[in-house]
């Protein structure tokens, strides 16, 4: 029976905690500082891609509460982050869709051109 119970909360376990996510970009803003941007999505309160700091990096903030500020940060390398950021700039120009794919489990993250119904 024990067996039976761990492998069940095994299996419920490793569902509810997707590997891979892949979000829907509603607006890229400006931040007050010259190289750091906001990423509007619908998913979470904040995901800020930062290449101004000494780790360039995208930090998705799943909580923006005062008292606690749950995030979760992707380190990125400065021509991933020079990269991101024009892929950005240049979508929203072109007013083209733009699909976050977040992977957790190996801290990467990936952009493309699919539009929401296929952003999933």
């Amino acid at each position: 029976m024990n067996k039976l119970t761990l492998l069940f909360v095994l299996i419920l376990s490793s569902n509810s905690f997707a590997k891979t996510e892949s979000i829907s970009v509603r607006s890229y803003l400006r931040t007050e500082f010259d190289s750091m941007f906001e990423i509007k999505v619908f998913e979470y309160p904040k995901v800020i891609l930062d290449c101004q700091s000494f780790f360039n990096q995208l930090v998705v903030y799943e909580n923006t509460t005062v008292a606690v500020k749950e995030k979760i940060i992707y380190p990125l390398s400065f021509e991933d982050c020079f990269n991101a950021h024009e892929f950005l700039f240049n979508s929203q120009n072109e007013k083209t869709p733009v699909c976050l794919t977040l992977d957790k489990e190996y801290s990467t993250v990936t952009l493309s051109n699919k539009d929401s119904i296929n952003c999933k």
